[in-house]
């Protein structure tokens, strides 16, 4: 999926079907947030991502090992 996401730099359709099914409306809700810029990706010298939500700073973050 990601690959097909960077070359065309657009999500298709049928992936956004299945990240609906699969999450409901919090997927709708977190693309708009992406598509609105209110993501932030902060990295640490270990090599831990965290995304941040812009403005908001008392919610859980989502962390990716990878």
């Amino acid at each position: 999926m990601a690959a097909a996401v960077q070359e065309s730099a657009r999500i298709p359709d049928e992936y956004l079907l299945s990240l609906k099914f699969l999450f409901g409306s919090s997927a709708t809700q977190a693309l708009d947030l992406v598509d609105r810029q209110s993501i932030t990706l902060i990295s640490s010298p270990s090599g831990r991502r965290v995304y941040q939500r812009q403005g908001l700073t008392m919610l859980p973050r989502l962390v990716s090992n990878s």
